[in-house]
């Protein structure tokens, strides 16, 4: 074999989303295609999609000096304007532009992190159910550690402070801080004030770092409001670093643009040394720079797009009532509740393989969230009409014929 051994090992455990979405790629789901795929297992938004299209079709500004090398951490211009967006709509005060990172996508400042924040051992904790990317991004190349917190399914996998400190407890590994998904994928929970405040409380007391992942902040649709975890943390002198993105708020998974802040001076210059393997396209940065700054945009778009989410996650609950959701009121997926249906994981896989073969739907099996019990999927709804309708239709055709006997 010609390849290395780190290779081999990253050949050998793709990732599942990555999977279902190749698969949906190669034979999608359309009018003109009615036996197409349906892609429900990777969280994008098409329903907003064709504003923020239209936003980012507009010209931008290009002088001689952006076709040239430029500050590998981002431009200035994007610092700046991404600077005034997280405080006027995320909530994060008196931002130094100077220490916001840019590289391409979150998964690419999730793997600098597990390089420049741990050493080879060294653990994470993080709620499960999780993003199963994060398992890609922090453990396969360079060897962090997860230790999960399993939130109890009884209480619809709500976060609770108990159950983190339990695991702490009991953990054989060194663990050195906590990540933390706000609002939660793949639950859509908004966490409460008194959680972030404990979960505050408990890294300032072990003196862990704190990683708020803040992607889909203004993907909330619920009734909860959406309180930054890294402003209080960081309010506090907890050692806090936060993520954030354009994927999910802003539909634009394909730009790549990843954001990370913190008053940590050590990592921040550890993240802009290693941007010079991440960076960006100077003129995708100018574009994502204008639409950023511009606040006529930013008056409507999420309040039309927290909308549309809210009524397209109705609709399937509604159609579907036979299916218990667990739904956060936030994000862009629910929790598909059959473990009534499945008593073991080989259960479960088997379950998902019919979704796959039979009726043509991909979700995300809960195994691959890190769930210990069986029987969840992760739904992402954020889908064009035709294709939530036909989901509709497939997802009562699979009950009436598998699971009603």
């Amino acid at each position: 074999m010609s390849i290395s051994k780190r290779a081999e090992g990253l050949i050998q455990s793709p990732s599942a989303i990555m999977q279902g979405h190749t698969l949906c790629s190669e034979n999608p789901y359309s009018l003109n295609n009615p036996k197409g795929y349906l892609n429900f297992g990777t969280a994008e938004n098409h329903i907003s999609a064709p504003l923020i299209k239209k936003q980012l079709e507009g010209p931008i500004e290009l002088s001689e000096n952006f076709i040239h090398y430029s500050s590998l951490h981002g431009i200035e211009v994007l610092r700046e304007s991404s600077k005034v967006f997280f405080e006027k709509h995320l909530g994060l005060t008196k931002i130094n532009p100077e220490n916001i990172i840019i590289q391409n996508g979150v998964s690419a400042l999730c793997e600098a992190l597990s390089f420049s924040l741990f050493d080879e051992g060294d653990a994470i904790m993080l709620a499960t159910p999780y993003y199963t990317g994060f398992e890609y991004d922090f453990t396969k190349r360079f060897k962090c550690k997860l230790e999960s917190v399993y939130l109890d399914p009884k209480n619809n996998f709500k976060h609770d402070i108990e159950l983190f400190k339990q695991t702490y407890n009991k953990s054989q590994n060194k663990i050195k801080a906590v990540l933390i998904c706000h609002p939660h994928n793949p639950t859509g929970e908004v966490l409460d004030l008194k959680f972030m405040q404990d979960l505050i409380d408990f890294c300032i007391e072990r003196d862990l770092d704190l990683i708020s992942d803040e992607i889909y902040a203004l993907s909330v649709y619920g009734r909860d409001k959406f309180i930054s975890l890294y402003e209080m943390a960081k309010n506090q002198n907890c050692k806090a670093h936060f993520l954030y993105g354009m994927a999910k708020d802003f539909c634009a998974g394909g730009l790549k643009f990843g954001f990370y802040y913190s008053e940590d001076q050590d990592q921040v210059t550890a993240l802009k040394s290693l941007s010079y393997f991440h960076t960006t396209s100077t003129i995708a940065q100018l574009s994502v720079a204008k639409l950023l700054a511009d606040e006529d945009f930013h008056k409507n778009y999420h309040t039309e797009n927290q909308k549309s989410l809210f009524a397209v996650s109705e609709l399937i609950k509604q159609q579907l009532p036979m299916y218990k959701f667990i739904s956060g009121g936030a994000g862009l997926f629910m929790l598909l509740d059959l473990s009534e249906f499945c008593e073991t994981k080989q259960n479960e896989m088997e379950l998902h393989k019919k979704f796959i073969n039979y009726i043509r739907i991909n979700m995300t099996p809960g195994t691959s969230c890190g769930m210990k019990q069986p029987g969840y999927f992760r739904v992402c709804f954020a889908r064009k009409k035709p294709e939530v309708l036909e989901f509709i239709v497939r997802m009562k055709a699979f009950f009436k014929n598998e699971l009603s006997q």
